[in-house]
């Protein structure tokens, strides 16, 4: 018989009001790579209880073999339901994408780290999260080759954590892959409509 031990060591950075939080940082095992999960937005829970979404890449992120990830997210507010919000003023603040590039920045320098866009597809559908991805990609854009997206075993491509089919298992997509990916997808479906119109 044999006890096995773990700790996992949290740090969360917050506004001075605490009604954003910027930074998330799970650690177990500081030999090992660290990764930059960029989600949605926070929950309240941070050190002791954890949101399922923070659980499930936990789970993933350390299956992946790293020992630490910081979390962070495209809009800082806590508790903010992005999907019922038509105004994003004041989800976010200059504190949030300083944050955001300071752990891309370190971990673009571990040679095995990673930076992961897990976002999914919040923002196909809405105009103001659209503009938010893009300032967040235009802000990133150095980092693009260390950059990743999760998706599955199917033909589903840039996932949330959330997602059923990724709960359990992430596969890592290069970023430059589904960009790519992305473009080809876009251009079929221009095909078809132009076909379409055509016949009309």
């Amino acid at each position: 018989m044999k006890s096995i031990k773990s700790v996992i060591k949290t740090e969360a950075i917050f506004s001075n009001d605490e009604s954003h939080r910027y930074n998330l940082r799970k650690e177990w095992d500081k030999a090992l790579p660290t990764a930059t999960v960029i989600s949605i937005s926070p929950s309240s829970l941070t050190n002791v209880s954890a949101d399922l979404t923070t659980q499930l890449i936990t789970n993933n992120v350390e299956a992946l073999g790293f020992g630490s990830f910081e979390l962070l997210n495209l809009y800082s507010k806590i508790d903010v339901d992005v999907k019922k919000i038509k105004d994003t003023t004041g989800l976010w603040d200059e504190n949030t994408d300083t944050c955001i590039k300071a752990s891309c920045d370190k971990t673009f320098k571990d040679d095995n780290g990673k930076i992961i866009f897990a976002w999914g597809k919040l923002t196909e559908n809405n105009k103001k999260h659209g503009e938010r991805e893009k300032q967040i990609l235009s802000l990133l854009s150095i980092y693009f080759d260390k950059v990743y997206c999760i998706k599955d075993y199917g033909i589903r491509h840039f996932l949330h954590p959330l997602t059923p089919s990724v709960r359990n298992e992430w596969v890592l997509e290069p970023w430059k892959d589904y960009r790519k990916f992305k473009a080809e997808e876009l251009k079929a479906i221009d095909d078809r409509e132009k076909k379409k119109l055509k016949s009309e």
